[in-house]
């Protein structure tokens, strides 16, 4: 009964992970030990906050909106929880703090969005620009520094010496490839990013399920705050300025382009672009490439799987086209 629920994978996300062998294996001949257990354990590390957050850029991108608030929400998390575990508090709280923040501004965004109508670029880059300046109040200027590992077994402990924080990554992952593929909100999302006026007439609230994905990566963006503290034990001004940056082009290079892609795309192909773009920068680090190449490299392939997208969707069109031509020359 859930089939009908499930879009069919795309050439698009098969791309994307035929892009991310390619690349493990092309950096594989040039770097030894490039695959070896350690640096594959140090990319999920450096990756996992991007990868978490990136599962709600996918929601909010697969609607044809966009979120780049997300680096600065997760910074005044970071900055607000770690203020609390130097102060020695309780555990659980700080966790519950870390999700509260995230979702209530993730709230703010959907409700500007949704009920003022403002562009979604336009709210999040205004919103993130002020949590920005938030951070800097909370720190006066100075860095977080020396915390406490309070969540370090999560970072760096292992469960029969599998990473725990690749088993979180891939718990988290398969919880919303679960309601992606089974459950109505999932449905709704697809059925919003591929017609949002269809949507709205067989009785989708358009408006709900809007700022329920906007709370939804707020939260992930607050969660991944802790991780990045427990990660790092500090916070700096600058935290979070590429998070966004990077999470769109994981979304895009994993098959969901930037107006959104209706029917097409998933966490699959979103996990493949995280990697894709953590192995690169990986190897690039390793090869003593200049990092501004870095960001070279994830801008050309973003644009060569935006005007993939592209191309498509004029193929599409015009096959679409042709199909009404030959139906109206059968009426006639």
């Amino acid at each position: 009964m859930f089939k009908k629920y499930i879009p069919h994978p795309t050439k698009r996300e098969f791309f994307a992970m035929i892009l991310l062998f390619a690349e493990l294996i092309l950096f594989s001949v040039f770097v030894p030990n490039f695959l070896s257990v350690d640096n594959i354990i140090r990319v999920i590390q450096n990756n996992a906050e991007v990868a978490i957050i990136s599962i709600g850029m996918t929601i909010v991108m697969l609607m044809g909106g966009i979120d780049l608030s997300v680096g600065a929400v997760m910074g005044v998390v970071a900055v607000v929880t770690g203020t609390m575990i130097e102060k020695q508090m309780n555990t659980i709280l700080v966790i519950l703090v870390a999700a509260g923040i995230g979702t209530l501004v993730g709230a703010i965004n959907g409700l500007i969005i949704a009920k003022l109508h403002i562009p979604d670029m336009l709210a999040t880059l205004a919103t993130g620009n002020i949590w920005k300046a938030v951070i800097f109040g909370l720190l006066g200027g100075k860095w977080l520094t020396s915390l406490k590992p309070q969540f370090a077994a999560v970072t760096t402990g292992r469960i029969l010496g599998i990473p725990i924080l690749l088993l979180l990554v891939i718990a988290v992952y398969a919880l919303f490839y679960y309601i992606f593929m089974y459950r109505k909100l999932g449905r709704y999302i697809y059925a919003i990013g591929n017609n949002e006026n269809a949507a709205l007439l067989s009785g989708i609230n358009v408006s709900y399920v809007r700022i329920m994905s906007y709370c939804i990566t707020g939260a992930l963006a607050g969660l991944t705050g802790l991780l990045y503290i427990s990660r790092m034990r500090s916070v700096e001004m600058t935290i979070g300025t590429t998070t966004a940056i990077q999470c769109i082009a994981a979304v895009t290079i994993g098959g969901i382009g930037a107006k959104g892609s209706g029917s097409r795309g998933s966490v699959i192909g979103t996990l493949a672009g995280v990697f894709f773009i953590g192995f690169l920068r990986n190897g690039i680090v390793i090869m003593g490439i200049p990092s501004l190449l870095e960001n070279f490299f994830i801008g050309l392939f973003m644009v060569i799987c935006v005007l993939i997208d592209s191309l498509n969707a004029m193929r599409q069109t015009k096959i679409a086209a042709g199909e009404k031509d030959v139906q109206d020359g059968g009426a006639a």
